[in-house]
Formats: C-alpha cells, sequence, structure tokens
C-alpha cells in the first residue's frame, strides 16, 4: 500500500509511505509503486492510530436495560448490570459490541482493550467477544481483559468460571 501527499507532524512537506504487510518501509517524496493499492492522503494529516485502553464492551449499549442508574453510582451500576446479564445472547453482545468498535473505528482507534465480565455460568459475554475479535481481525486489535465483576471468590465458582475465561481466549 502506498500512501501519497500525507502531512507529517513537525514536517511541512508532503510525503509518501510505503506500506508492506502492515509494516511502514519507507517515507519519501515521489515514490513509485507499481500494483500496489494507493490512496492519497490529499495533505491530510497521517499519525499513528489512537489506543483505546480501558473499555467495557460487553456492557456497552445497554443503559435503561432492563432498569436506569438512578443514582448513577458504581454500585447501582453493578446491580443493573448483573440484573440485565441475565438475557445476554452472543449475538446480543456482539451487535452491541461491534456497534460501537464501528464508531470507535472511524474515530481513529485501532486498538481496544476491553475488560468482559466473567461472572456468568455461561461466560456468554466472553465467548462474544473472542468471536468478535476474530471476526474483526483484520480491522482493529482487541485485547479481552477476563473481569470478575462480582468478584472471584464470592461469586459461585468465580475462580473456575475465570480459569475458563483465560482458556477460551482473553
Amino acid at each position: 500500500m502506498l500512501i501519497k501527499n500525507a502531512k507529517l507532524r513537525n514536517n511541512d512537506n508532503l510525503v509518501d509511505i510505503l506500506i508492506k504487510d502492515g509494516i511502514i518501509t519507507k517515507i519519501d517524496s515521489n515514490i513509485e509503486v507499481n500494483n500496489d493499492e494507493i490512496i492519497d492522503a490529499k495533505g491530510f494529516l497521517v499519525i499513528p492510530p489512537f489506543i483505546e485502553p480501558h473499555i467495557h464492551l460487553d456492557t456497552t449499549l445497554t443503559a435503561g436495560e432492563p432498569k436506569w442508574n438512578e443514582s448513577g453510582t458504581l454500585f447501582e451500576g453493578i446491580e443493573r448490570w448483573s440484573e440485565r446479564k441475565e438475557f445476554l445472547t452472543i449475538e446480543d453482545v456482539k451487535t452491541r459490541a461491534r456497534k460501537a468498535i464501528t464508531w470507535q473505528v472511524a474515530n481513529g482507534i485501532q486498538f481496544i482493550r476491553t475488560h468482559v465480565d466473567t461472572t456468568d455460568p455461561s461466560l456468554t459475554a466472553i465467548k462474544a467477544m473472542v468471536e468478535l475479535r476474530e471476526e474483526l481481525k483484520d480491522y482493529v486489535t482487541i485485547q479481552i481483559v477476563a473481569f470478575p465483576q462480582e468478584g472471584i471468590l464470592s461469586y459461585p465458582n468465580g475462580l473456575e468460571l475465570l480459569e475458563e475465561a483465560l482458556k477460551l481466549g482473553a
């Protein structure tokens, strides 16, 4: 791939950026290539992608389901999520997460670390996010953190669920 006419930080001249196998191999003016995809940056700024270091994609876009967090506190939020996760399906999680990821990628994020609840006896959200990570791997890098929302030792089989989440790919 060749990106032509790119503006870089701290450089007044437009440059071309040659990328081979996902790695920048050359930055220079007027690079010539044959049979490569060429993108004209039209003088716009080209910078490294952004990173989302902490998001809970399993819970995204669930506000008000099944009830609103009236107090706005973390503790009520955890309680609302505990109620909501009873209705999780793999498609539900993937649809909501894919929408949020699409928004993120459109705003320059290419690396996402998501914390996914492991206190669900069927690990629905973990399974969904592992599938989605594979489906979107050509567009975004997703790191899944196994997150025991309701505790490792205080939740029934919490430790075993956490270990299983790791085996599934978190």
